[in-house]
């Protein structure tokens, strides 16, 4: 009996010893995590990126990571058993050791959308349970919207699925901008009423990838606006009146939230922080 107990705890000492190497368990009633979008090319700087998460989730900490869309390029997959799932994700990420929840961009709908979604069955990273989701870690409730189908039926669910929240923090990201200076214009037409009847003075910020740049743009309607879609690639960004911060360079942004701060910084490949912002309630 008693080497079973011992058998029993060196197991459990191993895998936390696994945990640790990856990612500083939260002991302090705080939420970390990472949140990045367009990454899936399984190319030199989708590893790199990812080896500068690993280092900064070793130092300070994560959670579990944000993905925010085209998670396969160029095409998306064919199938739940797609190669692509292992050489552009499951490789990439292999020393991360955490969930990844993930949303829907424009590359995946050129693929089969219900594969990504039942991927979720096979991986013990991958989560996408639907087009639409939402989940909750402490004190935070986050809500993955659609942008590729911006009905007003998605619309209506989600501004009360938001509304209802009674979370302290509430973070809604999807795929497309709402507000971007970079190559792209402001969302217009549905995909602005889905955006903001989703966040306008409800939720606390707006995370998306789709320009591949990093950009921090100005409060509207209380609300945060946060693109980072440099997980594997760069376009041009411009700066305007409703910048804080742009920069077209390689890299992620890791967020700290607990209750009275929510605090994120913007990091490059090489995993040094570029800029930092501290939302307060």
């Amino acid at each position: 009996m008693k080497i079973l107990k011992l058998l029993t705890l060196g197991i459990i000492l191993l895998t936390q010893n696994i945990n640790f190497a990856v990612a500083k368990p939260s002991k302090d009633h705080k939420i970390r995590f990472i949140a990045v979008g367009d990454t899936g090319t399984g190319g030199d700087i989708q590893y790199a990126v990812a080896k500068a998460i690993k280092e900064k989730c070793a130092k300070d900490g994560c959670d579990f990571a944000l993905i925010l869309g085209d998670n396969i390029y160029n095409d998306g997959v064919k199938d739940v058993n797609d190669p692509q799932f292992i050489s552009k994700f499951e490789k990439p990420y292999k020393d991360l050791d955490f969930k990844f929840y993930l949303t829907l961009g424009n590359h995946d709908y050129r693929g089969n959308v219900q594969a990504e979604i039942d991927y979720s069955k096979k991986s013990k990273k991958w989560v996408m349970p639907a087009r639409v989701y939402n989940f909750n870690k402490g004190n935070i409730d986050f809500f993955s919207i659609d942008t590729n189908d911006p009905t007003t039926a998605q619309a209506n669910r989600v501004s009360e699925d938001v509304s209802k929240s009674k979370a302290k923090w509430k973070v809604v990201f999807g795929h497309h901008p709402r507000y971007t200076n970079g190559v792209y214009k402001n969302a217009t037409g549905n995909l602005a009423m889905l955006i903001d009847k989703a966040t306008c003075n409800k939720a606390d910020i707006y995370l998306c990838g789709h320009e591949h740049t990093k950009q921090h743009l100005k409060k509207v309607c209380n609300v945060d606006y946060l693109v980072v879609g440099t997980g594997a690639g760069l376009r041009k960004v411009g700066v305007a009146s409703n910048s804080l911060f742009a920069k077209s360079s390689y890299g992620f942004s890791w967020f700290e939230v607990d209750e009275k701060n929510m605090r994120f910084q913007l990091l490059d490949d090489k995993g040094k922080v570029e800029y930092e912002y501290t939302r307060k309630k």
